[in-house]
């Protein structure tokens, strides 16, 4: 349960990190949307392992609960101006807000990823 969690988000960093700064070079484009989205699938994936494990071998920290949950709610919404930007035709009107957002956006991941990281250690830690 804990290692698929693991693999899931490592590859939702994946995606995300090649969505987010090749969108951002080379513009908003639908391969980004695509991966962007498959990035979103594998973290949904990654957060719902990590809940069955929490559930089964005892909660994670509030912090990482909140941040973990904003930043799922945070990716989820820069799909969705993503893929509004890809419908509208107007890519370029939302490029800017988007990529205004993004980096943003993926910091605020990061720091939900890394402190899931530290948690997670930590725990381990305690234990031997």
């Amino acid at each position: 349960m804990l290692k698929l969690g693991i693999i899931y988000m490592n590859l939702a960093l994946l995606f995300y990190t090649y969505a987010v700064f090749n969108g951002r070079r080379e513009g908003l484009h639908r391969k980004h949307l695509i991966v962007f989205g498959i990035g979103l699938l594998f973290d949904y994936l990654g957060t719902h392992q990590m809940s069955l494990y929490a559930r089964a071998f005892g909660k994670a920290p509030e912090w990482h609960n909140l941040t973990g949950i904003l930043s799922l709610a945070g990716m989820g919404f820069h799909f969705l101006l993503a893929l509004a930007a890809s419908l509208a035709r107007r890519a370029e009107r939302v490029n800017r807000t988007f990529h205004r957002v993004s980096l943003t956006i993926y910091t605020l991941w990061c720091i939900a990823f890394a402190s899931g990281a530290l948690a997670g250690m930590g725990r381990i830690m305690a234990r031997h």
